[in-house]
């Protein structure tokens, strides 16, 4: 006998199923001490880069960035959306080691509430996070005697819906790799991998240069080839959008700005959507 497929709850259901899990998820993630320690490293690793910068600038006297607070908010949002990218993959595949998903499933939620419950606890954590991040930008302006900018807190205002874009992308991670396991291997792949291309971009017209007396060499394939994939890339990842979005910012270019925007928040509502599709389709739903 074909098992009965429990139909979708209207929006309201949902919105208090999803609640309810993300009050859950909230209260385990404001407990947890890799939060903290994640966000003391973070704001350390950015204090000490800034202070480089600054140490840069008095002995050479050459400002070598237009905003030299952009590259610490950066380090702080990476940090920040790792860990929290991390942590909404393992928390939905925890679900289905422990056998509560097929629970929740069938009982007072459904894949989109389920998912969004997890995704706005992460969301409203980061948030927490990015607002201690704004008052570590006003000290260390004040201690290093620099003109603090509005766009700093437009960055890390920006940087939500960067992050929001990683949660997702957390999420869909999270319930193609199914075990906690297979979740690990699958993030750790994406990220080696796009670390590695990243990497191959900055280095191999270097070795280019020195190695290939001619165009004909192989190894200009192969820039070539990374060059292209990585152009690729930078549509994909939302940490590309943010640098794209904060350089725009400080050329006073609303139109980019706004692209970017969208770009970020279209990549969140296909992470999500994709996430919830392959749930309803691993369940049988």
């Amino acid at each position: 006998m074909a098992e009965q497929e429990r139909p979708a709850g209207t929006w309201a259901q949902r919105w208090r199923a999803a609640r309810v899990i993300g009050e859950r998820q909230r209260s385990g993630l404001n407990s947890s001490i890799g939060i903290y320690v994640t966000m003391s490293l973070a704001l350390a690793a950015a204090s000490l880069t800034l202070h480089n910068t600054v140490q840069f600038v008095e002995r050479n006297a050459v400002l070598s960035a237009r905003q030299p607070l952009f590259l610490p908010v950066t380090l702080i949002v990476v940090a920040f959306s790792f860990i929290l990218g991390i942590g909404a993959a393992l928390s939905t595949a925890r679900e289905r080691d422990r056998g509560t998903l097929r629970v929740l499933l069938f009982g007072p939620a459904d894949e989109v509430a389920f998912l969004f419950g997890h995704f706005q606890a992460h969301v409203a954590t980061y948030a927490m996070m990015a607002a201690f991040g704004v008052v570590w930008a006003n000290l260390v302006t004040y201690l290093l005697n620099l003109d603090f900018s509005w766009h700093v807190i437009a960055a890390f205002a920006l940087s939500i819906l960067t992050v929001a874009a990683v949660i997702a992308f957390g999420l869909l991670a999270g319930v193609w790799g199914g075990t906690t396991r297979s979740t690990l291997v699958y993030l750790i792949l994406i990220t080696v991998a796009l670390i590695g291309l990243q990497i191959g971009v900055d280095v191999i017209p270097g070795l280019a240069r020195e190695m290939s007396p001619t165009q004909n060499d192989p190894i200009f394939v192969v820039r070539d080839v990374l060059v292209a994939l990585n152009a690729v890339a930078q549509w994909v990842s939302p940490y590309a959008q943010l640098s794209q979005a904060l350089e725009a910012m400080l050329d006073g270019n609303a139109g980019r700005i706004a692209l970017h925007i969208g770009v970020t928040i279209t990549q969140t509502l296909i992470f999500f959507s994709a996430a919830a599709l392959v749930l309803k389709r691993k369940e049988g739903r």
